[in-house]
């Protein structure tokens, strides 16, 4: 039983896993399914469900065949002293039934509890230094203690209710042997029965009835283990409309062209607020795309809908001509950088977070020729332990350029066919920002590639430059192939429109600094 377990253990926690990874991101959008709540999960039902199934299990088992076989025996040697194990063994149930009507809506109550507490501690733990910046170290304790104590005094009322029910199993058990003794001598007084028949019923009831009181004690296990199996099953069943580990759906060999065809999209979350509403560009392969606007009007979601986090709501979004929806997601990715505004570094070193997103391990020269591209290269040489250097959790150990910079070797080392930039620049000083630029200049070569920026400096090179308010294109300038690609810039100022509008006022507040 032991070993099942343990087995059924490691499928369970194995297939859950990959059915979390496995969503699309409305999924984790939903408060329901926050990262705090999901561990929880991982870390506490797995092991409920499995606490059913180990060797308390077996105990139950024998317990049941031992009971049967007592019985069955009982009534071969004596109906009537049988009857009465019958009408007895019933009144087991009686503590256990009065268990579940107490505690019986309080086990989903606590699940919610302690998700809850889980998402703090993981909230808490992961922004440790803003927590301690802002003292807030207390609040966050009461807090995550909150969560706990209707749990813990729903605990302590369980075990008392508990630690009863299974007294008033045990003192069952103690009077059925009182009672199966006097039956018996009645029955050998009258003569209805030998004595050699009453002292074999007995045994049979004495063997049988012995376990059940210590097989009453794992009941509260079989409880949790209930709910458990129910929230992990339920789990399991979610299946995401746009499934990143599917084998289904074309894998064609992009050269990076991308059309949004009057797209119309809203979060999941919010489905009544429209983000986009009929935008529409073409990216040529090999062409930069320059997104540029205020905050809010969707130049981001752009980016969330390239890589297919989430499908368009209306419209179509097209690489190469193919609906984007039609591709295998896990294969066109792999065709796809990304580099964000707060890249993601994971806790191993240099080498190892370059070399992440590559299914077959890159060599040392392909990894170090990414760096140099990125403007990395020198710097991770000049570290004691160069490429193998770690890099903390979450790349505590370096600053945001050189974090920029090695996201920006991780994207290249992949030869994307469509480099996404999100604000890749706008969280660096000048000095940080020059080099990281540098390093984008070289990556977008060969490429088509997507820029995000509130800062005009950084996209006054694109080949076009697409102004976004309110969900869809304003303004739009390009240039043709043989003009210089200032031109752009040039153009739209020109216009005097919202470009220019926006331009001016980061004009005026440069100045102001």
């Amino acid at each position: 039983m032991g070993y099942g377990a343990e087995n059924l253990t490691m499928d369970l926690r194995s297939k859950l896993f990959s059915n979390i990874l496995s969503q699309d991101m409305g999924y984790f959008d939903s408060p329901l399914h926050a990262s705090g709540k999901i561990c929880t999960r991982l870390a506490t039902d797995v092991p409920n469900l499995r606490s059913a199934i180990d060797f308390r299990l077996s105990t139950v088992i024998m317990t049941l065949i031992s009971m049967l076989a007592g019985i069955v025996l009982a009534f071969f040697y004596g109906w009537q002293m049988a009857f009465l194990v019958v009408g007895i063994l019933p009144l087991l149930g009686i503590g256990q039934a009065l268990r579940v009507r107490v505690m019986g809506g309080k086990h989903r109550k606590n699940a919610k509890d302690f998700e809850d507490s889980g998402k703090v501690a993981m909230e808490a733990i992961e922004h440790v230094r803003t927590v301690q910046a802002l003292t807030k170290e207390e609040a966050f304790h009461q807090k995550f203690c909150d969560y706990l104590d209707a749990p813990h005094r729903d605990a302590l009322r369980e075990s008392f209710i508990q630690g009863v029910a299974y007294g008033f199993a045990t003192s069952i058990v103690y009077v059925l042997n009182c009672c199966s003794y006097r039956l018996g001598l009645y029955l050998i007084v009258s003569s209805i029965m030998m004595p050699t028949r009453v002292l074999r019923v007995m045994y049979a009831i004495t063997i049988s009835s012995s376990t059940l009181g210590f097989a009453s004690a794992y009941f509260p296990e079989y409880m949790k283990a209930a709910f458990a199996g129910g929230i992990i099953f339920n789990m399991l069943k979610q299946k995401s409309s746009i499934d990143n580990l599917t084998h289904d759906g074309k894998k064609e060999k992009l050269s990076g062209a991308i059309t949004f065809k009057n797209v119309k999209f809203s979060y999941p979350e919010r489905p009544q607020i429209e983000v986009l509403k009929g935008l529409s560009f073409t990216a040529k392969p090999g062409e930069t795309l320059a997104l540029v606007g205020p905050s809010g009007c969707g130049k981001s979601t752009v980016v969330s809908l390239i890589e297919r986090f989430y499908d368009v709501k209306d419209g179509q979004v097209l690489l190469d001509s193919h609906d984007l929806r039609s591709l295998n997601p896990y294969h066109t990715r792999s065709q796809i950088a990304i580099v964000s505004q707060e890249p993601i570094l994971f806790d191993c070193s240099i080498a190892d977070n370059i070399a992440y997103g590559m299914e077959v391990r890159p060599s040392q020269t392909e990894i170090e020729n990414a760096a140099r591209k990125a403007n990395i290269h020198t710097f991770i040489k000049g570290l004691p332990d160069g490429y193998e250097t770690g890099v903390g959790d979450k790349g505590t150990q370096l600053s945001g350029g050189q974090k920029q910079r090695i996201a920006i070797a991780r994207a290249l080392i992949r030869s994307p066919k469509i480099l996404l930039l999100d604000e890749a620049t706008s969280a660096l000083d000048t000095e940080s920002e020059k080099v990281v630029q540098e390093a984008l200049d070289r990556a977008r070569e060969g490429r088509t590639c997507i820029v995000i920026a509130h800062r005009l400096s950084t996209v006054v090179n694109a080949d076009c430059i697409a102004v976004v308010k309110g969900g869809v294109i304003i303004e739009q300038g390009s240039i043709q192939l043989l003009l210089h690609m200032i031109r752009t810039h040039t153009e739209l100022m020109a216009k005097r429109g919202f470009y220019y509008e926006l331009t001016q006022k980061q004009t005026v507040k440069s100045a102001s600094e």
